[in-house]
């Protein structure tokens, strides 16, 4: 396989950064349509993530005008059986995000404050705080030789070492102190988070590291539940892979946070490589791209876990409207935490709220998990940020004629608009944090005194905008056409857009009942995000995705870490933000690997290949024949499987 990589990288690369220019000559041919099966592959290519086994039959048997609108009507396709079997361990996806808090984030939260040494300096009394921080040295020792043996330890690990540079004999002694903390701290984490060799005998260690599944399940299984489930957790991955739930179990007794990110992508890539609703899945990718928010964020709380809210997010705010009004869409995201927090919408107030103000029993409370305490928050005044964003990246986009005034004056309308509490984070309007002065939006007036409706109005203004028609839609058309989408088709679906007060699924329909879709412009002209590209890959080769533990890590060293867009745009839907040589170069070794059984937890039977050449191959992973480049690159020496790995690394594989 590294021969195969060595051999057609140069190849391959110079193909694959050529898909930019292929794309921009293929503008002129809109209205030219794919003839026979091309429309079939086009079809499958854009409204799921790659055809599998048998979908270019199988469309052909129901009719592809059929096929499209069932696709647009997921609820009257059955689901696949196989993915909620599949779903069903992630327990964390169907939580709401306050049980997550409490079951999955509280634990941790509360052994991270357990592991703070207390601060002793604190305690003593304020003459001795004095000479121990800030007296003479002469001072400082004599307090300093005052004090028990312990207490004297405990104040040496707090003291700054300049403290001590007078006193040499205090210093061996708080160096002597703090290598016993540390010692002792590496005990203790050693004892919380055991390795392989203090959980089993050496003979047995051998066993976890022989690659033998038989022989390390039989091991497994000879365990009680709770050791079996700390050795599936430091497992390494290409053995824990075999061994699923086990790893779960334990990832969700050493590090139960982070378990919910886990879920999470699992969830998401299982949906997409598994679903029958490819179409729904596509769409929910979309926008949660488009509402991106991210997951690293830090709200500085120090009782939430920002990932915790994602779920929801995703699940609740995202998925039930895709096919929907888009006024339902945006005004689930406006009021979901997730976003909230994001775009930092829940501190946003009236900047001539009283910075005396009390917290009351409707205002936004910091709730401690140790001891559930109302604490004071200061005014932080007006925020902007998620007006600007709601413009620019969620509804009007930058060209879409607002002002900086219509920013000021629409992140007015959302002051109040918050969560009522950390540990219960459901969305809560505040009446104290609001501008209740009247407001002019786009040259709509909203009248003062509105409360919760101004930004209610100003959803109503958004949504129903032309700008904001003609930018969605030529966001969907970026997506399931073409980079560069003909301004014709763009024009349609925003009309579409308008006539039926922002009908989603109308306004795909437009798109897919268009020349401009089943065109030769449209043919070949996207190129996959490494999300599209690992997903596609792993549903053409009809592969077992057992664990998408390894598929998540594959992704993120592709370049798209799912959930991990720091800024609000979310992710490039052009292909110039995936041509990068390392890129390219990190698609070939993933086909490499996917194809020889290399991708931890991910099964692929390369007998179905025996027996076939590289023509019959090719029209088994792409539904049809190789480009003449691909063909030609085919030599005699290379196997059935090296053959798919060149497939699934070519260029026409990379486009979509």
């Amino acid at each position: 396989m590294k021969r195969l990589i060595v051999v057609h990288t140069a190849v391959f690369v110079a193909a694959l950064c050529s898909l930019a220019s292929y794309a921009a000559l293929a503008g002129s041919p809109f209205e030219t349509r794919l003839l026979g099966d091309r429309q079939i592959v086009q079809a499958l290519n854009r409204l799921t993530f790659g055809p599998r086994p048998g979908d270019v039959e199988e469309v052909q048997r129901i009719g592809l005008e059929k096929w499209i609108d069932l696709q647009l009507h997921p609820e009257r396709i059955a689901e696949n059986p196989s993915l909620e079997s599949r779903l069903q361990p992630y327990e964390t996806l169907r939580m709401d995000s306050t049980t997550v808090l409490k079951d999955y984030m509280q634990p941790a939260q509360m052994m991270a404050t357990m592991n703070q040494p207390v601060n002793i300096i604190n305690l003593l009394s304020q003459e001795e705080r004095r000479k121990v921080l800030n007296g003479t040295a002469e001072e400082r020792k004599a307090a300093l030789d005052s004090f028990e043996p312990d207490k004297r330890r405990q104040v040496l690990l707090m003291l700054p070492p300049t403290n001590l540079a007078s006193l040499p004999e205090y210093q061996k002694e708080a160096d002597d102190a703090r290598k016993a903390q540390q010692e002792q701290r590496q005990a203790e984490n050693r004892k919380r988070n055991p390795q392989l060799a203090d959980l089993l005998t050496p003979d047995q260690v051998a066993i976890t590291r022989s690659g033998d599944s038989g022989r390390i399940k039989a091991l497994l299984d000879e365990l009680e539940p709770t050791k079996r489930a700390q050795v599936a957790g430091v497992l390494p991955p290409t053995v824990a892979a075999d061994f699923p739930e086990w790893r779960r179990e334990g990832l969700r007794q050493r590090q139960p946070q982070q378990l919910v990110s886990s879920d999470l992508r699992a969830g998401k890539l299982l949906r997409a490589i598994y679903s029958n609703r490819q179409l729904e899945e596509v769409l929910v990718d979309f926008w949660f791209n488009h509402f991106n928010v991210f997951e690293g964020k830090n709200p500085q709380l120090a009782v939430l876990s920002y990932p915790a809210l994602l779920t929801s997010y995703e699940r609740d705010a995202i998925r039930p409207h895709v096919l929907g009004h888009f006024r339902d869409l945006l005004l689930a995201v406006a009021k979901h935490p997730a976003m909230l927090y994001y775009l930092d919408n829940w501190q946003s107030m009236s900047p001539d709220v009283d910075d005396r103000m009390q917290i009351g029993p409707f205002a936004h409370a910091f709730v401690s998990y140790q001891s559930p305490q109302l604490v004071n928050r200061q005014p932080h005044g007006l925020n902007e940020n998620y007006g600007r964003e709601l413009m620019e990246l969620h509804t009007m986009g930058v060209h879409g004629g607002y002002t900086q005034q219509d920013v000021i004056e629409v992140a007015r309308c959302f002051t109040g608009w918050t969560v009522k509490t950390p540990a219960d984070p459901v969305f809560i309007f505040t009446g104290f944090m609001h501008d209740d002065g009247e407001k002019t939006v786009l040259g709509h007036k909203i009248a003062a005194n509105g409360g919760e409706k101004d930004g209610l109005q100003v959803i109503d203004i958004l949504a129903r905008h032309p700008s904001t028609a003609h930018f969605i839609s030529k966001q969907l058309a970026q997506r399931f056409v073409a980079d560069d989408p003909p301004s014709a088709l763009v024009e349609r679906m925003a009309q579409t857009f308008l006539k039926t007060d922002g009908d989603l699924r109308a306004v795909l329909q437009t798109m897919f009942a268009s020349t401009e879709f089943l065109s030769e412009g449209a043919w070949q002209a996207k190129i996959k995000s490494p999300f599209e590209m690992v997903v596609s890959a792993v549903r053409a080769t009809g592969a077992d995705a057992l664990d998408p533990t390894a598929l998540t890590q594959k992704i993120s060293d592709l370049g798209e870490p799912l959930y991990n867009k720091v800024e609000p745009n979310g992710y490039p839907l052009t292909g110039d933000g995936w041509l990068g040589t390392a890129d390219l170069l990190g698609r070939l070794s993933f086909a490499s690997a996917l194809v020889s059984g290399k991708v931890a937890g991910v099964k692929v039977d390369a007998t179905r290949w025996e027996g076939k050449d590289g023509v019959a191959i090719s029209r088994d992973l792409l539904g049809r024949s190789a480009a003449p480049e691909t063909l030609n690159a085919m030599t005699s020496s290379l196997t059935p499987p090296a053959l798919a790995a060149l497939i699934l690394s070519s260029p026409e594989f990379n486009r979509r």
